[in-house]
């Protein structure tokens, strides 16, 4: 395998994680956007796909320029809208992906992480994750059901069919 097909799947992998995630953001309904774990003080719905994106950005900041990002407070009282929302991660994401490939093929590397792009990757894909896992915990507990196939296709089908249904 040469670097180009390593830079490849590389892009296929990170790609279809935010796929994902716009997925479920998508899916979404708006009685749902404010959604919070039971017995939680902290982040809706919103706010967690927010901090997605903006953790995205921090470490690419901090990646390219050294200066270490200020996360600052989210603003409850005007939280994003889906589209704004949608905005973000696509350009997060697509930003996340060209940093991969300019890394892999050396001409930037990140900073921490072993300044490796696969380890960075790694983390930033098991972080959203772990958010994603919240957002779907706080939508159960708040009465808001995802259909099954979201939940099981669109979460979990993707990584394994590539978007395709199963057979």
């Amino acid at each position: 395998m040469d670097i180009s097909e390593v830079v490849e799947e590389v892009r296929s992998t990170w790609n279809t994680h935010n796929e994902i995630l716009l997925y479920l953001l998508n899916a979404v309904p708006p009685a749902g956007l404010t959604a919070l774990p039971a017995g939680s003080r902290g982040r809706d719905v919103v706010a967690q796909f927010a901090h997605v994106a903006k953790v995205r950005t921090g470490w690419l900041r901090y990646h390219l320029t050294g200066v270490r990002p200020s996360t600052g407070r989210y603003d409850k009282t005007r939280p994003p809208t889906k589209a704004e929302l949608a905005r973000a991660l696509r350009e997060s994401g697509d930003a996340v992906g060209r940093f991969l490939e300019d890394a892999l093929t050396g001409d930037v590397k990140p900073r921490m992480f072993g300044r490796q792009a696969l380890r960075w990757m790694g983390y930033l894909i098991a972080h959203e994750s772990h958010h994603r896992g919240q957002i779907v915990l706080a939508l159960k507990q708040s009465g808001v059901k995802l259909p099954q196939e979201v939940t099981l296709n669109g979460l979990w089908g993707k990584w394994i069919f590539g978007g395709r249904k199963s057979r």
